[in-house]
């Protein structure tokens, strides 16, 4: 009777709920962040906010600049890229949670470093369908073109450089749809933005067929080279060789494969330089 009476509080369950959410959120994200430092980790461990933190400021370290005159200047724009799936499962508060946690470690290892940096420091969420898991990526925000063509200036020298930044990858696009074929020529920059596709004028790729989404799905090419797709929520799916691929996931398209938004196929070939 006496537990019946004095149940357990219902506030230290609300308390605790956020943690075991943000332990899950984190869990599994270690390889993939590793892998981006060229590091392995242990699958059967889960990250830690305070590893993922560890991580973000090794990639401060690795990207500070010596600038002449003014000293060691650091990244102060911080990309918290979360999965597209992860980010739709986890509430808002602890998303920002992990935002508050993410942007002080930052400040504080930047002033312990006594780096500079070129604006204040700030951090942007960015739920990205081709991210698995959970990352930061520290950049120099709004002067990172201009940095990058300084840096590829003194490698290579004004003209070369002008040449490099340009550079894109060709491709055609066979679309074939139920009425009949056609090519459509496509380029990609490695690690460049995403080619929207869809039923909407406004997306890169544009089929007016009603099997097809008004925003169906995303292609983009890694750093790698490698083109990726990924369903960004169709009604009638997107499919690689007749498989559907599940959606919110990035999913690579191989050399003759045949890409299915909805009813309409879609080859995608590299054109010789």
């Amino acid at each position: 009777m006496a537990d019946e009476q004095n149940p357990p509080p219902k506030r230290r369950r609300d308390t605790i709920l956020p943690e075991r959410l943000m332990r899950r959120v984190l869990e599994g994200v270690g390889d993939v962040v590793d892998r981006k430092l060229g590091r392995t980790v242990d699958p059967r461990s889960g990250l830690t906010t305070d590893q993922l933190i560890a991580r973000m400021n090794r990639m401060i370290d690795e990207r500070v600049r010596d600038e002449k005159g003014q000293g060691r200047i650091a990244p102060h724009h911080l990309k918290l890229k979360i999965e597209w799936g992860t980010h739709s499962e986890t509430p808002p508060e602890v998303t920002r949670r992990l935002e508050t946690e993410v942007l002080a470690a930052a400040i504080d290892h930047i002033n312990d470093s006594r780096y500079r940096t070129m604006a204040p420091v700030k951090i942007e969420t960015d739920v990205d369908i081709f991210t698995k898991g959970i990352t930061v990526d520290p950049t120099f925000g709004e002067f990172e073109a201009e940095l990058q063509q300084q840096d590829r200036e003194r490698k290579l020298g004004p003209a070369a450089a002008r040449t490099e930044s340009k550079t894109e990858v060709a491709f055609s696009a066979r679309i074939t749809l139920p009425e009949g074929s056609r090519e459509m020529p496509l380029s990609f920059v490695p690690g460049g933005r995403r080619l929207n596709v869809g039923r909407g004028t406004d997306n890169n790729l544009y089929f007016n067929h009603s099997s097809v989404s008004k925003v169906h799905a995303a292609v983009r090419m890694d750093s790698g080279g490698t083109l990726l797709v990924a369903d960004t929520g169709s009604t009638n799916g997107t499919h690689i060789n007749g498989v559907r691929i599940p959606y919110g996931e990035a999913r690579p398209i191989a050399e003759g494969d045949v890409v299915a938004f909805g009813e309409v196929e879609v080859r995608f070939r590299k054109l010789n330089s």
